[in-house]
């Protein structure tokens, strides 16, 4: 086995659409999965607080709260993974820009592929700023895969 494929994961739906997506393509190239979500160091975007009251994260200090929906988020994830058959999943947290925390994430370690949502729960920045997916298929040394 070589590589690893990293899926970023925030809690939407085209984020475990693409977590599907590289289930799929894990199985067939034989890889294990890196989970990564990545908690923004501005404050948690009106998407992650809305997850976190739909799957009753208690409100606790800003960057409890925070990891206490990081973690919500990957153990989901991971759960949804090892059900596609998954044989290996590995998680980890990033903190910062969402696009430099995911490209952090895919340096260390041996992935050679992401498999990302092309839409994640801060659509509102993603249209001002530029979206995070374009911004890690440009600058990202290996292959991205974005998922609808």
């Amino acid at each position: 086995m070589s590589g690893r494929i990293l899926v970023p994961v925030d809690g939407s739906e085209h984020a475990f659409r693409a977590l599907d997506v590289a289930c799929g393509l894990a199985r067939a190239e034989n890889k294990h999965l890196r989970l990564v979500h990545v908690v923004p160091n501005t404050g948690m975007p009106e998407g992650l607080k809305r997850f976190a009251e739909v799957e009753h994260v208690r409100e606790t200090p800003e960057h409890l709260y925070e990891s206490a929906v990081a973690d919500n988020i990957l153990n989901t994830a991971r759960g949804q993974a090892i059900s596609a058959g998954a044989e290996e999943v590995e998680c980890s947290v990033e903190h910062g820009d969402a696009s430099r925390g995911i490209l952090e994430a895919a340096s260390h370690g041996d992935v050679d592929t992401i498999v990302m949502g092309t839409r994640g729960l801060s659509d509102v920045q993603g249209l001002v700023l530029g979206s995070v997916a374009h911004k890690v298929s440009h600058a990202a040394g290996c292959r991205v895969v974005t998922v609808k």
